[in-house]
């Protein structure tokens, strides 16, 4: 049973089959590691990434920043390692390859910030579902290069009525 919060890698079988999917991240060098998050009845898989831009203030956040890494002070651009939300993929069973392992100071701040992750999860899929439903922001980066785009028909039928 894949567990709600596990840090695992994915499978060269799921990216065997999203192969022509551009905005699914898969650079063969890169472990692909990911938090999973249940969703309703979706599993979801969110990237860790390296190197993740801050978005624009009053916008909606596509990230989870580390602010505690080691790694933040690597980068000459301002980017931080995150969890990138718009590069989210929906998962099953079959597409989870090895456990992963994290830097500590960022397993312990993501552990610690655990509710806040999901929240903001789930206030990003609301909003990607909201400009789909509506055709709203559609050409907004976040939006049009999102990876949920290929889980369109699976993530249509999340339901966040009483989403508080």
């Amino acid at each position: 049973m894949l567990e709600n919060h596990s840090l695992v890698r994915l499978n060269a079988e799921f990216f065997e089959r999203h192969k022509d999917h551009a905005e699914i991240l898969s650079k063969q060098e890169r472990p692909h590691l990911v938090l999973v998050i249940q969703v309703g009845a979706l599993t979801f898989a969110v990237p860790f990434r390296t190197s993740a831009h801050r978005p624009k203030l009053g916008k909606i956040s596509h990230c989870f920043f580390f602010s505690t890494s080691g790694r933040r002070s690597l980068s000459k651009e301002g980017k931080i390692p995150a969890l990138d939300f718009s590069k989210a993929v929906v998962v099953t069973e079959r597409d989870i390859g090895k456990d992963a392992v994290i830097d500590h100071a960022e397993f312990i701040e993501m552990h610690d910030n655990m509710k806040t992750i999901e929240a903001r999860f789930r206030a990003f899929l609301k909003y990607y579902l909201d400009c789909i439903k509506t055709g709203e922001n559609l050409d907004k980066p976040v939006i049009r290069y999102s990876a949920l785009q290929y889980f369109k028909d699976e993530i249509m039928s999340l339901n966040f009525e009483n989403d508080t």
